[in-house]
């Protein structure tokens, strides 16, 4: 119960900051992201493209469906961290050891598209990017970042 207060409040905290300038936290490729040390989290499976029984193309609806209102644990490249995606379209980002920052988000032709506000640990963002997705049974994969939902 404390951890979906928190998040609620995080959520209140993000939706009433304005503006909406961008950044991936999924992808690291800027030199100003090259500097973020990984993160401390527990690993998580890597899925293999071509996986059996891993659907490649999951729609619009089945992605908005599976984000929407839940908070899913992340790992990519070079970060990792807490994204909760809310029915208006947007999110709050927690990456760990790095901070918050919040974002816009919808789903498209089997993709996640996602943009992020500036942060101390991003100053640029990053503008909306898509992004394959596709996973199953609780395990997904969004480009190069697994996704699993927190509990």
């Amino acid at each position: 119960m404390r951890d979906k207060m928190k998040y609620t409040g995080l959520v209140v905290i993000g939706l009433t900051l304005s503006g909406c300038a961008s950044m991936n936290v999924f992808k690291d490729s800027s030199a100003d992201q090259a500097a973020i040390a990984p993160p401390v989290a527990a690993p998580v499976a890597p899925l293999a493209p071509g996986t059996p029984g891993l659907p490649t193309n999951l729609s619009s609806a089945q992605i908005k469906t599976l984000l929407t209102g839940k908070s899913w644990r992340w790992k990519g490249p070079k970060n990792g961290g807490v994204t909760l995606y809310a029915s208006d379209g947007t999110s709050l980002v927690e990456v760990t050891g790095k901070g918050t920052t919040q974002g816009k988000w919808l789903a498209k032709d089997g993709q996640l598209c996602e943009s992020f506000s500036p942060a101390t640990f991003l100053p640029q963002g990053v503008p909306m990017t898509c992004q394959p997705f596709t996973g199953t049974a609780g395990n997904y994969r969004v480009g190069p970042a697994t996704f699993n939902l927190a509990s």
